[in-house]
């Protein structure tokens, strides 16, 4: 029988949606500058004990959000939503609750972990600052294996002969992802100079 021939009448795929969207650069721009400004001034507040991450460099960056990059994170969650919510016109609020960035260095790692916010329905992101060219250059021994050097990995469900359960992000400036809460996910360590920068945040949903 000529495989070609045959073909599925609906394929379904079960698991957590990633939204994939891209920030323009005059915004990662402003971004970077502010955050260097206020590092520079000392005038960041840490936010390490909030979070997973085995990163010196964790700050809390809410407050140093402008208008429009807030408009652009709510733009993305709300086509997000719209694309992978069943009935999205029940959605009533959505509150950003809290924002930090990581400069995270050589052999510093995030271990795999989860969000929560207020809510117990939300979403969470990776928006990527800065990379260096110690993550960018970066290679296996194993020369079949992709790199995983300061790579954001997101791992769900079981793996098994039909299914991937992990998902690896070459991280470029300028990338921006939102998926679920409890999307397990995690930040390998890297080699070499640079600071590998990026802004996260956990907005919650209410129904």
């Amino acid at each position: 029988m000529d495989e070609n021939l045959i073909r599925p009448k609906e394929l379904k795929y079960f698991g957590c949606a990633i939204g994939k969207y891209e920030m323009p650069t005059n915004l990662i721009k402003e971004l970077n500058v502010i955050f260097d400004e206020h590092k520079d001034s000392k005038k960041l507040f840490s936010y390490g004990q909030n979070l997973a991450g085995q990163i010196k460099e964790e700050w809390d960056a809410l407050n140093l959000l402008n208008k429009d990059v807030i408009q652009f994170f709510k733009n993305c969650i709300f086509n997000y939503l719209y694309l992978t919510v069943s009935k999205p016109k029940v959605i009533k609020k959505i509150s950003i609750n809290s924002c930090w960035f990581n400069d995270q260095k050589e052999n510093e790692y995030n271990p795999l972990h989860g969000h929560s916010g207020k809510s117990i329905l939300g979403v969470s992101s990776v928006l990527f600052l800065r990379i260096p060219l110690a993550i960018k250059n970066a290679k296996q021994k194993n020369e079949n294996e992709e790199p995983k050097d300061g790579r954001l990995q997101f791992v769900s469900g079981v793996k098994n002969f039909f299914t991937v359960n992990a998902y690896c992000i070459d991280p470029v400036v300028g990338d921006f992802y939102l998926f679920p809460y409890e999307l397990p996910h995690t930040v390998y360590p890297f080699k070499g100079e640079g600071i590998r920068r990026s802004l996260s945040f956990n907005a919650d949903i209410y129904l």
